[in-house]
């Protein structure tokens, strides 16, 4: 496909043709940084989970928040994957946000994706290492990677910043 063979061709869809999320996906894991700026704005395409279509393309978030704050809708819409492109342009614009990292974690937790959740909140904790939510998200990929001790241990000291995390929480 040509925009395997030319990464940045993607930036260039033809505005009639839908960019499928299969079609992101695959960019996604071509090119070496985020990409969901520009891609968000030049293109619409197709929700994958319920077949409905989005119009990305009307979509204008000037800031990193703006851009944080919608993909925490998409992600509560269940639509993880289209969330994760928005944090990732979120990014873009602020690297230094412990929250885009720490909702990128929660999307790679609804992906069933422990490691990249792991990863994400541990870049929250290194921005801001007493960050209680981050502490949290790290706490539930640790016990899905199996590491139960690190994952209550940690998931305690979380309680004690932020002790309104444990309606989030069962006994």
């Amino acid at each position: 496909m040509f925009v395997e063979q030319n990464p940045l061709a993607f930036f260039c869809y033809p505005a009639g043709n839908p960019l499928v999320l299969q079609d992101m996906k695959r960019i996604r894991n071509i090119l070496p940084i985020p990409f969901g700026l520009l891609l968000l704005v030049c293109c619409s395409g197709p929700n994958s989970e319920n077949g409905n279509s989005e119009p990305l393309s009307e979509l204008k978030p000037q800031t990193s928040l703006e851009w944080a704050n919608h993909g925490t809708h998409l992600l509560n819409k269940g639509l993880p994957e289209q969330a994760l492109v928005s944090y990732d342009s979120a990014l873009l614009l602020d690297a230094t946000n412990p929250y885009t990292y720490c909702s990128k974690a929660s999307a790679y937790h609804k992906l069933g994706r422990p490691e990249l959740a792991l990863q994400n909140a541990d870049m929250a904790l290194q921005v801001d290492p007493g960050y209680a939510p981050a502490m949290a998200n790290k706490s539930l990929a640790l016990r899905k990677l199996g590491r139960e001790a690190e994952a209550d241990s940690l998931l305690k000291r979380a309680f004690v910043i932020d002790s309104g995390l444990k309606r989030h929480f069962r006994e």
